[in-house]
């Protein structure tokens, strides 16, 4: 049993004989954070597995639920003016997408290896992008995809960021960095990347949409409002500013790449607009090679839920942690899930269903509660700590010795009344 099991999880085991809950716009989402394909694939096998596995775990949850299976040959078994249209529907769907019923997926990019050797295979490379699709493929699901900041980085094989991105599209058959694809009757996922590196003039790692891409995101929000019950779903590499999920201070905030546009004039388009449409209601994210075990790795913000993603291979995971984010949803609610590759086995598969979203009320419920990662090297960005070093009364002078230069923060108050951090790195480092 593949992942059309999934489908019948808790609110579709129950669609059959709950009118409101309907077949058709019920859905399931994996989301795949930074590959960054190794040498030794051997741990993303593992986590592909993983994330089939899951899906046959979820449908065994719920004891009133049938088989993928038995619930097909019932419905097949049944006169055909004896079923619902909700049924006929399923019936058709079955025979239309096969295994994969209502069951998409998408990568948030970051598709080659990390370690830059300057060879076939690395961040950027045709190589790359040739081997991430051959990995997606495998899933054998529908996917779509955005790039990351390092999928422009083929430094050695392309003269410009617009030679790297058409090799990107030209691999995986796309007409644009951008996409759109409806998962549900009123559920609309979107995604969208960056499109420079080499053309960057601030951060090269900076991720950032293009004003093109900009006009499409709002535009296309516009198309689907929320008075007529629309639910859009948004990927990207990177947060944007305002989500609130953690991020690194001494990696991604001091150079400039921490959240979308970071260093363009418009970064403040995203936020604006989530506000001002209530019909968003998740945005995922990777970029931090963070653990789903923080707090902050979900945050809320109105009616859109920010979710981080984090990594599936071992040479990427910043604290030990390999995860895959799961997303089960219908016109009622939404359940997001981590898929813990690091703590699965080939018999059994570790998942847990981390909030619930009420999507009639915008109410998101911690099923559980998510244990404290170790926080003596990572703090949230723009909140001051005691432990983070010394407030400057003034910004004048020295602020710190050098013996102490790479193990304090320090923050001095501002006209306003508000704290600022002092930039103390001046190059970035090498495993951004």
């Amino acid at each position: 049993m593949r992942c059309l099991a999934f489908l019948f999880c808790v609110h579709t085991a129950h669609a059959l004989a709950t009118p409101s809950v309907r077949i058709r716009d019920t859905w399931n989402l994996l989301v795949l954070g930074d590959l960054h394909m190794e040498d030794d694939m051997t741990s993303h096998y593992q986590a592909r597995q993983d994330c089939k596995n899951a899906c046959q775990k979820l449908s065994l949850m719920s004891p009133s639920s049938m088989s993928v299976k038995e619930t097909i040959d019932s419905l097949q078994n049944t006169r055909a003016g004896d079923l619902s249209s909700d049924q006929l529907e399923l019936l058709w769907k079955y025979k239309q997408q096969g295994d994969w019923l209502n069951t998409f997926m998408v990568s948030l990019g970051d598709l080659g290896r990390k370690d830059i050797r300057h060879e076939p295979g690395d961040a950027g490379t045709v190589l790359s992008f040739q081997m991430a699709k051959e990995f997606l493929d495998g899933f054998q699901m529908p996917y779509n995809l955005v790039t990351g900041n390092h999928d422009l980085e083929g430094l050695d094989e392309f003269a410009s960021d617009e030679e790297n991105l058409k090799a990107w599209m030209d691999c995986f058959h796309l007409e644009t960095p951008y996409f759109k694809r409806y998962i549900g009757e009123k559920t609309v996922l979107m995604g969208i990347s960056t499109v420079r590196f080499r053309d960057a003039p601030y951060s090269s790692h900076e991720v950032h949409i293009d004003d093109d891409q900009v006009q499409w995101f709002v535009q296309t929000v516009q198309e689907h409002p929320a008075s007529e019950g629309w639910k859009i779903l948004v990927a990207s590499h990177a947060p944007i500013m305002g989500s609130g999920l953690r991020v690194l201070q001494n990696v991604h905030v001091t150079n400039g790449c921490a959240w979308l546009n970071h260093c363009s004039d418009n970064r403040n388009v995203f936020i604006r607009t989530i506000k001002d449409n209530p019909q968003i209601k998740l945005w995922f994210s990777g970029h931090f090679h963070l653990s789903h075990d923080y707090p902050d790795s979900i945050s809320k913000v109105g009616s859109c839920t920010f979710v981080q993603v984090g990594v599936m291979g071992p040479a990427s995971t910043r604290e030990g942690s390999r995860q895959t984010r799961l997303i089960q949803g219908n016109e009622q609610r939404l359940r997001i899930y981590s898929i813990n590759h690091h703590l699965s086995t080939p018999e059994d598969v570790n998942v847990r269903v981390d909030v619930e979203i009420d999507l009639l009320t915008d109410e998101m419920k911690w099923n559980q509660p998510v244990e404290e990662a170790d926080r003596d090297n990572w703090f949230q960005a723009y909140v001051p700590r005691e432990e983070d070093g010394c407030y400057l009364e003034t910004p004048d002078g020295s602020i710190a010795d050098a013996a102490s230069v790479n193990s304090k923060v320090c923050w001095w108050h501002m006209a306003d009344g508000k704290s600022s951090i002092k930039n103390r790195w001046a190059v970035a480092p090498s495993w951004l």
